[in-house]
């Protein structure tokens, strides 16, 4: 049996809608594309046998910012292309359903999810968490930017994996480190930290478990001083254990991940 967390752009983080409140920071109108690439080396322990993987993930996305309403941003999603690599150095079944994909989601000005419409796990596996996670492709930003600016951000909510109902929690603090230049685009520069807990039951691969764990990620994240996300990375880690019902046995999974994501155009 193999069992490993999910990993696509933004790792273990979840934005339920949210009532929009005064802001210094609105994302502007804007169309761009942007490459997300992202490797994740890891180990699963059970029954005293460990073993190691490695998966490698590409995405190049099509993003359309639009103003919708005064308190609204209408944001699409496209998926252009997806090149991945499964731990068995092998590509993951049902890839080329994700190409074309849309994902439509109204959004509060600073990036807080209000509603998300996309691909479901009855017509792409997966397609749900797809579709959560594409929906959250801006960062929340939720004070005005300055040079030292800081602000906490913290999210709860639910999400399901794999077959698996999560009650997920993530605190995240945000600091200006200062200004740079991103290609041609002068941009903040701001430094993230995240810890995310998790845990819930369900059944996956037929079995039903239990699933407990915590993610640390560290990483900057570039926003142009006209209003736009320019891309980001970050170093993360998880700690996940999976409890099989059926005879008790623990799985443990370790990984670590590099995520990049880069304003092509």
């Amino acid at each position: 049996m193999s069992v490993r967390p999910g990993h696509l752009v933004l790792v273990l983080s979840l934005a339920l809608p949210a009532a929009a409140s005064a802001q210094g920071f609105e994302y502007a109108p804007s169309t761009g594309q942007y490459r997300i690439s992202s490797k994740t080396k890891g180990a699963q322990e059970a029954m005293g046998q460990k073993t190691e993987f490695e998966t490698t993930n590409n995405q190049l996305l099509s993003v359309t910012v639009a103003r919708a309403a005064k308190d609204t941003l209408a944001m699409t999603v496209v998926i252009d292309s997806v090149n991945a690599v499964g731990p068995m150095g092998m590509k993951p079944p049902g890839l080329d359903k994700l190409i074309g994909v849309k994902i439509a989601a109204k959004l509060a000005p600073y990036g807080a999810v209000y509603s998300a419409v996309g691909p479901t796990d009855d017509s792409i596996p997966q397609g749900g968490q797809v579709t959560d996670e594409m929906s959250r492709f801006l960062p929340r930003i939720r004070a005005k930017l300055a040079p030292g600016a800081s602000w906490t951000d913290t999210l709860t909510g639910k999400v399901k994996q794999g077959g698996i109902d999560l009650d997920r929690r993530s605190v995240s603090k945000f600091t200006v480190l200062g200004d740079t230049t991103v290609g041609s685009e002068k941009a903040w520069k701001i430094g993230r930290e995240t810890v995310t807990s998790l845990s819930g039951s369900g059944t996956a691969q037929g079995q039903p478990m239990s699933m407990e764990g915590v993610s640390n990620s560290k990483g900057t994240l570039f926003v142009s001083q006209k209003g736009v996300f320019v891309g980001s990375q970050s170093e993360d880690s998880a700690n996940i254990k999976i409890v099989l019902a059926a005879n008790g046995m623990e799985v443990v999974v370790v990984t670590s991940a590099n995520n990049k994501v880069e304003k092509v155009k």
